[in-house]
């Protein structure tokens, strides 16, 4: 820069200037001339200023000869103090007329005072010549001189430009005077070495502003800061001028949009105001190489190569070589301070915003200061000058991108013992999400190592010997690498290395090597971030690129001598490196490995790391970049690695990237073992789930290409049954917690190669560590959770059945001890765990349907099922007794876990086993209702007045059914030969509406036999005359033993016969003539009938006895009640003392409004339904409008954009789809449409699936999901508020039908998506009355996803505008429905999706912070495989809107809406009839 200039350095130090003319006599008549001619002129001088009396020095020749006697008197020893002083305070005095000229300074310089001032420059620098006594009181006059001069200089307008470089060469006298010497324990230079560097430094920058200096005074400037380096303060200077230089810079560069570089308030003012922009460019540039080469700080022998050193080792006893003096010991702090300075001016660049200075005591960060040595061997100077004046420095701690500012210790003078390295530390210590963002407008990489990449990359390699080179130049005389750097791939080698002791031979460069490791740490860090803001398809050269992998080949490398630091650094600061589009940093992979091997493989690693670094963030740094590795192996396959420096002909085959799956796997689980943090864990979770899925669907696509090349299948899946129980005793889940931890080591280091293995220790270590330590921890153990449940959807090609049963009975074990805890530790998070893991076992059960085929697994969910509901088992142990239903208390641990175990028993019995259902996932539930069932009757539809055939009962107050009594149109022809008693039920529970119809037969339908076979009259018995032995009984009134028994008095009073018939004969002949004709008279009627019936035919047809006919009207209804058991009259008592309803209740359905409930009950879905929005945004279109043009045209997207959708799910119409479509208006009815709406149209970037026409569709047995693109046609939706005021107003006729299938309505309705006002209005109208209330969940969660051609663009996602066009229909609910509590903002997540160069794909999730909203698998940060991407990004969705749902304190599952429902309409319509009114209604027809 200044080659072609000369140096002032040998003229300032020869100059004699500050000679006088009584340095030629004796030193006794020098004391006593200045002696008392300067007392004199000060005493004089006090009496002027009082007085305002004129000087007495009235000539130039006065005034010069008094001058050199000032300068003879500044040159004294400090024992003639008061002469000093005096000198001291007549130039002082004088140094004033600069500024403000008084009367008792002499005339001529008042007239003149630029060639005097000067010539008082020159005599000042007497003053600051070392003296060896006295050193505090030197100190106290030096600092008034600098103060005095100072002032004067800033605030003067009178100087020259001669005055200007004069000032400027005493700056540079002085300093070169105190700081070129070695530095000595409170020596003066020690002292003032911080005072007088910033003065020198202030009054050049000012300086600079009003007289540019020449090119020789910044020569010799920089010449003699290059013989200064030894000082600390010189680095603390340097970095606090290049940071404000640098913040002015960065303005002028970027403007006032680019974040602010924090400086401290008393270096705000450093630079004055006038100051041009190109005096500010030049000044930076040049005040940022003013101290050489900052990595020479890291050499001794460098340092110490300057006259003053080797003067030194010449004349002193105790220092055999000038590199060996103890103020070089000091060299390793600074050479940090000036890597961290330029680590802080990496940082400004890349505008990663600072906040202000922290100042500290004794090595502790306190708020408004700086960064001290906490070290007990940094000595305090003197006291002098007050604290108050002392100006203060900046320098910023670095090791992320989160920083302090800190300022130069208080007691500056300080000096560092020998043998010691001080180090900085803070309490307030790094963190990872402290981190701040880039600045879009930041400089390229290429820029940023222009302007330090030189001294970066060498820093980063000192004493670093690079492999194939003899030396590394100047520092090979000291340092180098040892043979064992370069360390092997195996990780047991790693550990043998760092267990091995170390050599005593290499003690010496161990510690050399330590010593400068802090900086060498802060320059491989500050390239880190540098490559790490590179920005989407950056150009880097590929001399930097070779240069930065190599500093990382070094940097990543660790042995028993080496503390760690660069690698903590590194790992630290290169989160981002696998996950940008560096060319050719996958060479980095098996060191990155190896290091994050060492990091990760136990809590407390082997080496020491970096003190800033809190241990607990360098795991996640590592956690980090080992989520964006996982894919790499199964993506690049056997690719070989190539070696940074070539391969030797000798040396092992090159490294493939498929040979390091098996430490990538290992290297996941091991660290799950050992990782306590819960962020860090559910990171790992999510890895684990990548790795598992990643492998099965890579097996399963090499399966399907091996079949398809042989046309074979060669490996057979085996029928899904439970094998034997051959597995290792970890899984057995007797096995104790203590020996299961070293059970799971040992296993999980075979059977990972394949998916099935993979998936088999995956589940078994969620298991055991969800048992052994998870339990208590709600996050963790949520996200551990969502892994088994993603686990039960992977699909392998040989099924383990055995591990499947197994993870079953972990799932129902940690309900069950999570339900058995103490009631003290119940609490929301408690049971939040259980209702997830309920979840959780449903989806097992429903994947894995053959598990209930085993009976100990279907006894262990259904006692867990028990557990749910009622709050304890019927029988804890096989030896007690079972306890009934009936005498069970029902103390369920909370409703939450009651209804999530009710939904799990209703899915055993409904779904497993028959899920998807024929007519698909799409519903759950039956398809039909009232109106569509009587149009297949000869009525033809419902009543026109409104009216309904169907009888409605609700049983046991929670099921609503619907009774039909009439046969079904298409079945008249089989009924009318048939004639069958039939009932059709519409049965509407808590979970869905199903649809019966039911025959009471005799016969089998499987029997070919119509049952009027059965039925038909019976034939008459043919005739038989033969009817056996006729006996002759004597049929007596009493039996015989009566006439045995003898009579008595009483017997007798009775009057016989005999008796009577004396006393009245005539009346007893005539009634005895009466019975004789009687009998006559029978006598020949039974003869004339005999003779009769002899001549009548038999049978006789009028007395023959006939069956009654086959009745052909039945109460079906009644039937149907008394049949099943719900008739009876227990079931219609109800208890007074209860509101609870009896077991049976009848329904009023002519009411009003009975119809519309049950519309709204219908209208209630059995599964929760979520909406995912998903936006394409390409590389530099960040408006609203512009995101949604991107959609139009296949052309405007990526292919891999279109694959990804369709790998979300399925397309459905939505006018013929019966499940959620992303909108209310549209969900859950199916449209009449012609063949001519059928027509879609092609060659579209994904607006085909808007919701206008065409969604993406996904669901599950417990969910379903909606995958809208919203395109510019997507109209803006309706206002909270008309939204509303539309739903509010009933329709003319309100719909009974959520499958709407009247004609002339699908005839008139239109899509509500079309941008005209009649079709808006018309949405409005065909929106069922209150529909919104019943389906919103209370929870409003917006999940967006943005495919990002360019990374940068994240930052400028319009969120907020976008949310606009993200109608669910279910806003208007859910903000009425906050309004009466509380106004609620909906919780808004966004995952960004960036395909990297290499075809993988790099994830950034943002959104609300709360308590329970890390859903994983997918991480921020994750790098993600072609196949595993739609997959992982749907179950981090869906698992995202579940635990808003745990987080939310109003949110009520589907089939508990239903359930109240139910019961709000039990109130209304129901007919409080007492038992004979129910009776008689239920007989009559």
């Amino acid at each position: 820069m200044y080659s072609e200039w000369a140096s002032l350095l040998q003229e300032i130090q020869n100059d004699t200037g500050n000679q006088s003319v009584l340095n030629r006599f004796p030193d006794t008549v020098g004391k006593d001339v200045a002696y008392t001619v300067v007392r004199n002129l000060a005493q004089t001088l006090s009496i002027g200023l009082e007085s305002s009396e004129p000087s007495k020095l009235t000539t130039d020749r006065e005034v010069k000869w008094t001058m050199e006697v000032i300068c003879f008197g500044l040159s004294l020893p400090l024992t003639e103090n008061d002469t000093i002083r005096d000198c001291i305070k007549v130039y002082c005095e004088w140094l004033l007329v600069l500024t403000s000229p008084r009367k008792c300074v002499p005339q001529p310089i008042i007239q003149n005072p630029n060639p005097y001032v000067r010539t008082m420059f020159n005599h000042l620098s007497n003053l600051f010549v070392p003296r060896p006594e006295a050193v505090n009181r030197q100190a106290v006059f030096c600092h008034r001189v600098l103060r005095t001069i100072q002032s004067a200089a800033e605030t003067s307008s009178l100087m020259t430009q001669e005055t200007w470089e004069s000032l400027l060469r005493f700056l540079l006298t002085i300093n070169d005077t105190l700081l070129a010497h070695p530095t000595v324990r409170d020596s003066i230079g020690q002292q003032l070495c911080e005072r007088v560097l910033s003065v020198l430094f202030e009054v050049w920058v000012h300086a600079c502003s009003v007289s540019f200096p020449s090119p020789p005074l910044w020569k010799t400037l920089r010449e003699m800061c290059c013989q200064w380096r030894h000082h600390e303060a010189l680095v603390a200077q340097w970095h606090r001028v290049n940071l404000a230089f640098t913040a002015r810079v960065l303005q002028i560069m970027y403007g006032p949009d680019f974040p602010q570089l924090h400086i401290p308030e008393e270096d705000q003012s450093l630079i004055p105001a006038s100051t041009t922009d190109d005096c500010i460019a030049q000044c930076w540039f040049r005040f940022l190489h003013i101290l050489g080469n900052p990595v020479d700080l890291s050499q001794t022998k460098i340092i110490s190569n300057t006259p003053k050193f080797l003067h030194m080792a010449l004349t002193s006893d105790a220092v055999i070589e000038p590199y060996q003096h103890e103020c070089l010991r000091a060299l390793p702090y600074i050479f940090q301070r000036a890597m961290t300075s330029i680590s802080i001016l990496v940082d400004a660049f890349l505008g990663i915003s600072q906040p202000h200075a922290l100042e500290t005591h004794g090595g502790v960060l306190v708020p408004g200061g700086s960064v001290h040595l906490a070290s007990s061997s940094v000595q305090s100077g003197g006291n002098t000058p007050p604290t108050q004046r002392r100006p203060k420095s900046s320098i910023l701690t670095s090791q992320g991108s989160s920083k302090s500012s800190f300022i130069s210790p208080k007691n500056s003078s300080s000096s560092i013992s020998v043998g010691t390295v001080p180090i900085l530390t803070s309490p307030t210590n790094l963190t990872l999400d402290s981190r701040l963002p880039l600045a879009p407008l930041r400089a390229s990489v290429n820029s940023i190592l222009h302007l330090f990449g030189g001294w970066l990359f060498e820093a980063s390699l000192s004493g670093v010997r690079v492999q194939g080179s003899a030396s590394t130049g100047r520092r090979a005389l000291s340092l180098h690498r040892t043979a064992s750097f370069h360390l092997e791939s195996d990780p047991h080698k790693i550990q043998s290395q760092l267990d091995a002791p170390p050599n005593p031979d290499d003690a010496l460069l161990a510690e050399a090597r330590n010593l400068y490791e802090a900086g060498r740490a802060e320059a491989c860090g500050a390239l880190c971030k540098i490559f790490c803001s590179m920005r989407t398809k950056e150009e880097i050269l590929p001399v930097y690129l070779s240069r930065f992998y190599i500093a990382m080949h070094y940097g990543l490398a660790v042995d028993s001598t080496l503390k760690g630091q660069v690698l903590s650094s590194i790992v630290f600061n290169g989160c981002d490196l696998m996950r940008t589009d560096l060319n050719g940093v996958q060479v980095l992979l098996p060191q990155l490995l190896r290091a994050l091997e060492l990091i990760l493989a136990d809590l407390t690693p082997r080496f020491k790391y970096n003190e800033l670094i809190p241990p607990m963030e360098l795991r996640k740094a590592s956690i980090h970049l080992l989520l964006s590795i996982l894919c790499l192996p199964l993506h690049f396959k056997s690719l070989p690695i190539r070696s940074l420096f070539g391969r030797h002909p000798h040396s092992e085959p090159s490294v493939t990237f498929l040979s390091l799956k098996m430490r990538v796997i290992e290297l996941v689980l091991r660290a799950l073992m050992v990782e306590d943090d819960s962020s860090n864990t559910q990171m790992l979770l999510g890895g684990l789930m990548l790795c598992v899925q990643d492998l099965s669907l890579c097996e399963m696509a090499e399966q399907t290409l091996e079949q398809e090349e042989n046309g074979t299948d060669t490996n057979p899946p085996p029928s899904p049954g439970l094998e034997a129980n051959t597995g290792h005793s970890l899984d057995d889940p007797t096995c104790p917690f203590g020996r299961r931890k070293h059970l799971q080591i040992q296993s999980l280091l075979i059977n990972r190669n394949s998916a099935h293995g993979l998936f088999g220790n995956a589940a078994s270590l969620v298991c055991n560590r969800l048992m052994a330590s998870w339990k208590v921890d709600l996050n963790i153990a949520l996200a551990a959770i969502e892994v088994l449940a993603g686990l039960a959807k992977v699909r392998l090609n040989t099924p383990s059945a055995l591990m499947c049963k197994r993870t079953v009975n972990w799932i129902c074990e940690f309900i069950v001890y999570q339900c058995s805890r103490p009631a003290p530790a119940h609490s929301k998070d408690l049971h939040s765990m259980i209702v997830a893991a309920f979840h959780c076992l449903t989806l097992w059960l429903v994947e894995h349907d053959y598990l209930l085929h085993d009976k100990d697994c279907l006894q262990g969910v259904l006692e867990v099922v028990e557990l749910g509901i009622s709050g304890s088992k019927s029988q804890n142990r096989a030896s007690d007794v079972p306890k009934l239903k009936g005498e069970k208390e029902l103390k369920p641990v909370s409703m939450r876990v009651k209804d999530a175990a009710e939904g799990l028993l209703t899915t055993i019995m409904n779904h497993v086993g028959s899920f998807p259902p024929p007519c698909g996932p799409e519903s759950v539930c039956c398809l039909l209702e009232e109106d569509t069932l009587l149009k297949c009757c000869k009525d033809g539809g419902l009543p026109e007045d409104g009216s309904t055939p169907f009888k409605y009962y609700v049983l046991e107050g929670s099921t609503i059914i619907g009774l039909y009594e009439q046969p079904l149109g298409n079945h008249q022809a089989f009924l009318s030969s048939d004639p069958l008693p039939t009932v059709t039920a519409i049965i509407r529970g808590p979970f869905g509406r199903h649809a019966w119809t039911m025959q009471l037969r005799h016969q089998p339908r499987c029997q070919k036999v119509s049952s009027r076979t059965v039925l038909a009259e019976p034939k008459r018995p043919n005739p038989d005359d033969t009817v056996g032995t006729n006996y002759n009984v004597h049929h007596r009134n009493f039996p015989e033993i009566v006439d045995q028994i003898p009579h008595v008095e009483a017997d007798r009073s009775i009057p016989s016969m005999e008796r009577i018939m004396a006393t009245d004969a005539s009346e007893l002949s005539k009634l005895q003539g009466f019975i004789e004709n009687q009998i006559e008279f029978e006598n020949k009627v039974q003869e004339k009938s005999e003779l009769e019936k002899q001549s009548t035919a038999f049978p006789d047809p009028q007395t023959d006895c006939t069956p009654p006919s086959i009745s052909h009207e039945f109460q079906t209804a009644r039937l149907f009640l008394s049949h099943y058991g719900f008739l009876s009259l227990e079931a219609l008592k109800e208890n007074p003392n209860s509101s609870v309803p009896p077991s049976l209740v009848i329904l009023d359905a002519v009411e009003k409004d009975f119809l519309h409930d049950l519309e709204l009950l219908d209208a209630i879905p059995p599964r929760t339904c979520d909406t995912i929005h998903v936006f394409y945004v390409k590389s530099g279109k960040r408006l609203p409008f512009e995101i949604l043009n991107n959609v139009t045209r296949c052309q405007n997207v990526d292919p891999l954009y279109m694959e990804f959708l369709r790998s979300l799910g399925w397309p459905v119409d939505v006018r013929k789809h019966a499940g959620w479509t992303g909108h209310t208006s549209t969900s859950w009815k199916i449209q009449n449409i012609s063949n001519d709406d059928d027509v879609f149209p092609a060659n579209t970037g994904g607006s085909l699936y808007d919701g206008r026409k065409q969604v993406l569709y996904w669901a599950d047995v417990s969910s379903e999901v909606a995958f809208v693109v919203p395109s510019p046609d997507f109209p803006l939706p309706i206002s909270r508020r008309s939204s509303v005021g539309a739903m509010s107003a009933p329709p003319t006729k309100p719909n009974t039908l959520p499958l709407d299938l009247e004609k002339g309505a699908l005839e008139k309705s239109a899509s509500p998506h079309t941008p005209s006002d009649t079709s808006l209005t018309h949405m409005k109208s065909i929106r069922r009355f209150g529909r919104s209330g019943s389906i919103s969940s209370n929870v409003e969660t917006k999940i967006l996803v943005a495919w990002l051609e360019s990374y940068e663009d994240h930052a400028h996602f319009p969120t907020s505008d976008l949310l606009q066009h993200t109608s669910t229909g279910l806003e208007a609910t859910a903000s009425s429905t906050s309004s009466l509590t509380r106004q609620q903002e909906p919780a808004v997540y966004t995952i960004f999706i960036h395909p990297l160069q290499n075809g993988l794909f790099r994830i950034k999730m943002e959104g609300n912070v709360g308590k329970t909203s890390q859903a994983i698998p997918l991480a921020s940060g994750m790098v993600v495989s072609r196949r595993t991407l739609g997959s992982l990004l749907r179950q981090t969705a869906v698992n995202l809107s579940r635990r808003k749902r745990l987080e939310s304190e109003v949110y009520q599952p589907p089939h508990v809406r239903r359930k109240i429902k139910i019961k709000e309409m039990v109130d209304k319509y129901r007919s409080r009839l007492a038992e004979p009114d129910f009776y008689t209604a239920l007989f009559q027809d």
